[in-house]
């Protein structure tokens, strides 16, 4: 027999594109110990992920109010963050306290996917906060809907991925909840830096036409493809943005384009607004989902974040 247990996904190291389940992981003060794939979807569990419990029983899981630690063979990182309630529908996750915002979008695993627990988003918006002095918030654009999950290396599924590539939705939920909650945190005028991972890039190229948004960086952006597949126009998304942007761009693309280098369509339209950086070595997702048992990933890794922190230092 199969059951449900309501937890909340707080905490954790964090995954790439596909969304993999937790070895183990710590519910509140239960260790569960992942058996099985099935389909959960008849119980209404988050993830198609089974794990036994102490007592050999099994279990799926529901969001809810527990926190949650996924244990990995390599180890798990302790977020310094907590989760907040952007509104009642909407979570984020807030470290910091700096007079400066960062706000981060996530790439297709958002931030109360359980996948998030295989990445390192989470390290480094807690390294933005601490090195840069920044507030660093991210909100959970999908609003809980998250990518359903795919097999291994598979891009996540179309028909999810045009629902959450929605700009209508996402400049509500810009102006209507996430910039509210931040005024109700900082004192002052807001100064805000984007940053985003892979789909994250298409809320930081179209966020950045408004005037609070200082700059945004974009590592392994997908915007371009998201754009058109919204039946939007890149050259039209692009004219608008007013704040300076980097592109760190992976070598070995998914889906190649010259969109995001030096030459390309964004450099045509911005020119001395927007500065590329790329890696060769790294793979697309390197950033958050790389292996950083590679040298070569911890090499890149390590770069990315001093690159970041040094155009927010500069624009911020």
């Amino acid at each position: 027999m199969l059951y449900i247990i309501s937890i909340s996904l707080l905490f954790s190291l964090v995954a790439s594109q596909p969304t993999p389940c937790c070895q183990s992981k710590m519910v509140g003060e239960v260790n569960y110990t992942l058996v099985t794939y099935m389909d959960t979807s008849e119980w209404g569990c988050k993830e198609n992920c089974v794990y036994a419990t102490e007592e050999g029983g099994k279990v799926c899981f529901k969001s809810g109010e527990l926190p949650v630690t996924c244990q990995e063979s390599g180890g798990s990182y302790t977020a310094k963050g907590t989760m907040v309630d952007l509104d009642p529908g909407m979570k984020g996750y807030l470290v910091g306290s700096g007079k400066k915002v960062i706000v981060w979008s996530t790439d297709t695993t958002g931030i109360t996917d359980e996948g998030i627990a295989n990445k390192t988003t989470l390290e480094w918006a807690d390294m933005l906060a601490e090195k840069g002095g920044y507030t660093v918030l991210i909100p959970d654009w999908f609003r809980g809907n998250n990518a359903p999950a795919s097999p291994p290396n598979s891009p996540p599924n179309r028909t999810w991925v045009m629902q959450v590539t929605n700009w209508t939705r996402i400049e509500s939920d810009w102006n209507n909840t996430i910039l509210p909650y931040l005024e109700t945190k900082m004192t002052g005028p807001l100064s805000i830096g984007l940053i985003g991972t892979c789909w994250g890039s298409y809320p930081v190229v179209l966020l950045s036409r408004f005037n609070n948004i200082k700059c945004g960086i974009s590592m392994h952006p997908s915007h371009s493809g998201l754009i058109n597949l919204a039946g939007q126009s890149e050259s039209e998304v692009l004219s608008q943005i007013v704040a300076p942007q980097l592109f760190m761009v992976e070598g070995i693309a998914v889906i190649p384009t010259d969109n995001y280098k030096a030459g390309g369509l964004a450099d045509e339209i911005l020119g001395d607004e927007i500065t590329f950086e790329e890696f060769n070595d790294m793979k697309h997702g390197w950033t958050v989902g790389g292996d950083l048992s590679d040298p070569d990933v911890v090499r890149d890794v390590e770069k990315a974040k001093k690159l970041a922190l040094e155009f927010f230092a500069k624009y911020l």
